[in-house]
């Protein structure tokens, strides 16, 4: 932990655990973060270069690397909450976006909503368990925008 918030937490006028909890939504969601971000931090599959050192090429390989590292991880875990996911993803790509966002953000949810019932039985499982990766394009001109 960096030295200046550590001394600062040491020196607050509040009890920082109990905020912490209030944060997490109580101590045992506090706990099972904690356990969460050290799943991540003890792994060495995620002890990565900084991408800042990296070219523009090294960077996606290691986005897409630590993006299927990810979901091989969860899915050993056991890691189904959603909560729970959010955590360990925002832990194992630190600052920086993730290669599979807009499968997961975008392509999964728009099958959910415009796939019929045939469709969705072919395309779900096949999109949820990678073996069929997408995207999202918007490619209309003023899409989603009234114009008066």
């Amino acid at each position: 932990m960096n030295p200046d918030i550590k001394r600062e937490r040491l020196n607050a006028s509040f009890d920082v655990e109990k905020v912490t909890y209030i944060l997490d939504g109580g101590p045992e969601k506090t706990k099972r973060r904690r356990e969460i971000e050290s799943l991540v931090f003890s792994d060495p599959d995620f002890n990565e270069e900084d991408p800042n050192f990296l070219s523009r090429s090294e960077r996606y390989d290691q986005a897409v690397r630590k993006s299927a590292q990810m979901v091989l991880k969860l899915r050993e875990y056991g890691i189904a909450d959603p909560e729970e996911i959010y955590h360990y993803k925002s832990m194992a790509k630190g600052n920086y976006h993730e290669a599979f966002g807009l499968h997961f953000a975008m392509f999964i949810p728009s099958l959910h909503r415009l796939c019929d019932p045939q469709q969705a039985k072919k395309w779900l499982s096949l999109a949820e368990s990678f073996h069929a990766v997408g995207t999202y394009a918007q490619t209309e001109l003023g899409h989603g925008q009234s114009w008066t």
